[in-house]
């Protein structure tokens, strides 16, 4: 088997699918981020709104808003989904200058410094 079919066959797949997941758990990573923070944002504008107008339902819902970022902060943290996409890309870089080595290899290493500085 040569470099290229070995590179198209094996390596390019495995970069493309751990690219996919890399891309998946950052966008859960983020939402989860970005609902946090949304939530806890809902909490100081319903302080602030209660200050304003003393209803009872704004500190309830407030209540509510601050266990519901506490839920995402630690649902986020206990699923480690910012630990599993840097793991994917960590792998597919690895792939990638793997492909880059298995080129070099075929090429007798002429321009391999230039590709492996693009993954160091």
């Amino acid at each position: 088997m040569t470099a290229n079919d070995y590179i198209t066959s094996q390596i390019d797949p495995c970069i493309r699918r751990y690219e996919e997941l890399f891309r998946k758990y950052h966008k859960i990573h983020i939402g989860l981020k970005i609902a946090c923070f949304n939530s806890f944002m809902a909490v100081i504008v319903l302080n602030v709104v209660y200050i304003i107008v003393p209803v009872i339902w704004l500190v309830l819902a407030s209540i509510v808003c601050t266990l519901g970022g506490l839920f995402l902060v630690f649902f986020d943290s206990l699923n480690g989904y910012l630990e599993k996409s840097l793991s994917y890309k960590h792998k597919a870089e690895s792939l990638g200058y793997e492909k880059h080595l298995y080129k070099a290899k075929e090429n007798g290493f002429k321009g391999f410094a230039y590709r492996c500085e693009r993954y160091m």
